[in-house]
């Protein structure tokens, strides 16, 4: 069966889900899943009664998910109540004591050390032999470590025009003359684009789910693909830098060294100078790039890109195998960028942290929405809010004109039968049945994992809800008029 990442990991959760187990172990349960599928297993999971263990560099599932956090690092376990952020917070308290404590160790060693030289050999020397002696058997303070962090920025060499790019009647995806993944040759499209432009300065956010498009809209816009219709116009001294996830620019075959120098006019010195604020020191610079890992590869291709002086940076899941302290540090650097981004991430803290601007991949449209990731869900939030009450009220106005309606038309001699207090009771009746049947399935879809089918029945859990609501205020008006 092929299935993508994403597909996988579903089918994985799934099946741990159906089990009937007290602790969950989840080793990177983020990875490969898009936003949607992200936000059902962070409701699920916070409504888990058993224990739960979760490795995983999502900061933002971190943060809503775990009660504890758990640190691995330097030969040692150390442990911090609280989730991520509280974490970061609690750990650079203890780093700033640790190192107070450290340094003042060192300013009383060396100061007890200057007092043993000086008087060794004179009137104090019984005393200095007494401090020499505690100071052999004093517990020495580690030095405190930290992680290595990289040292890097972009500088776009010159500014670009104020319209970066235009897209008009954009479709996006595979053409005849490129392999699409039924493997039938035949186009197929993925994405629409009526009109959206890129100005100078803009920090784009691209989401939309797993298939959705979004690579393939990044590689048209770089000239990688050609569109299969419509136009994309790249504005005035637009330099274009791009980050493929895949790490497709990276040459396998070169070493480290060979890969900077290519793109370069470093000297071997100067290139392990520079390699050396990206991580890789000693022997590391001449490494295959076919045996460095996800993270090692992603550190070279982020090498690379600043070396390219770009004011237009185009990146494809660029926090992928980087550490969380990589992904905060390339936080910083692009806030600091003064060129244009356009990026797509399933990372929420990073996308909050960038982004003034998301594009939204909706039903196989790009959408463009002003903020960044969590002002676009209380967008959204608010939309389906307004859409759940709208109707509700509309049939509460239009019960009790009915109900008029009917007490008129039987004044008249008319047929038609006023609903009664009895009736509605007995439609509250089937509409808590109703109630009572989608909790049971959501169960079972929870337990199924399925995402699809839980979207669609908490909708129809919230209009049945509203509609008892509404019965509610029927039964209310009704019994009020026969009293």
């Amino acid at each position: 069966m092929n299935l993508s990442g994403g597909q996988q990991t579903r089918a994985a959760l799934g099946k741990l889900l159906l089990q009937d187990i007290d602790l969950l172990l989840l080793d990177e349960p983020t990875n490969h899943l898009d936003l949607d599928a992200l936000e059902w297993l962070e409701t699920y999971l916070s409504s888990w009664k058993g224990a739960l263990v979760v490795v995983a560099h999502d900061r933002y599932f971190l943060d809503k998910i775990v009660s504890r956090t758990i640190e691995l690092a330097f030969g040692r376990i150390e442990e911090y109540p609280g989730n991520y952020t509280k974490y970061l917070e609690l750990r650079e308290e203890r780093m700033d004591r640790r190192v107070r404590e450290y340094e003042a160790q060192q300013a009383y060693i060396a100061h007890t050390e200057e007092f043993i030289r000086r008087y060794k050999a004179g009137q104090r020397s019984r005393e200095a032999r007494g401090r020499q002696t505690l100071l052999n058997r004093m517990a020495r303070v580690e030095r405190p470590q930290d992680f290595p962090e990289l040292a890097f920025e972009f500088t776009p060499v010159t500014d670009s025009g104020l319209v970066v790019v235009a897209m008009q009647k954009l479709t996006v995806g595979y053409g005849s003359d490129t392999r699409s993944p039924s493997q039938t040759g035949m186009p197929m499209a993925l994405m629409n684009v009526n009109e959206v432009e890129l100005v100078r300065g803009d920090r784009v956010g691209l989401l939309g789910p797993n298939g959705s498009g979004k690579t393939t809209l990044l590689r048209t816009l770089i000239g990688e693909l050609a569109a299969l219709s419509g136009q994309v116009q790249m504005g005035h001294n637009v330099r274009i830098g791009y980050y493929s996830q895949t790490h497709t620019g990276l040459n396998m075959a070169n070493s480290v060294l060979d890969e900077i120098r290519e793109v370069s006019t470093f000297s071997e010195e100067g290139a392990r100078g520079f390699l050396g604020r990206f991580l890789f020191s000693g022997d590391d610079v001449f490494k295959a790039i076919s045996m460095l890992s996800g993270g090692e590869r992603s550190r070279v291709a982020l090498a690379k890109l600043t070396l390219q002086g770009s004011n237009f940076m185009v990146l494809d899941e660029p926090t992928n195998h980087l550490d969380l302290q990589s992904r905060q540090l390339l936080e910083e650097v692009l806030g600091e960028y003064e060129g244009t981004l356009l990026f797509v991430s399933h990372d929420r803290y990073f996308i909050d942290r960038l982004a003034t601007k998301v594009w939204v991949v909706e039903q196989g449209t790009l959408i463009p929405y002003l903020g960044n990731y969590t002002e676009y869900r209380m967008h959204k939030q608010q939309i389906v809010q307004n859409t759940l009450v709208a109707p509700a009220k509309k049939s509460s106005v239009e019960n009790t004109k009915t109900v008029a309606a009917a007490k008129t038309s039987g004044k008249k001699g008319a047929k038609v039968k006023a609903r009664t207090v009895e009736d509605v009771e007995g439609d509250i009746e089937k509409a808590e049945t109703q109630i009572k049947e989608i909790e049971a399935a959501l169960e079972v879809a929870a337990l199924n994992a399925d995402a699809a089918q839980l979207t669609q029945l908490t909708a129809d859990y919230e209009q049945v809800k509203a509609r008892v609501e509404q019965l509610m205020n029927e039964w209310e008006h009704l019994a009020d008029m026969a009293s």
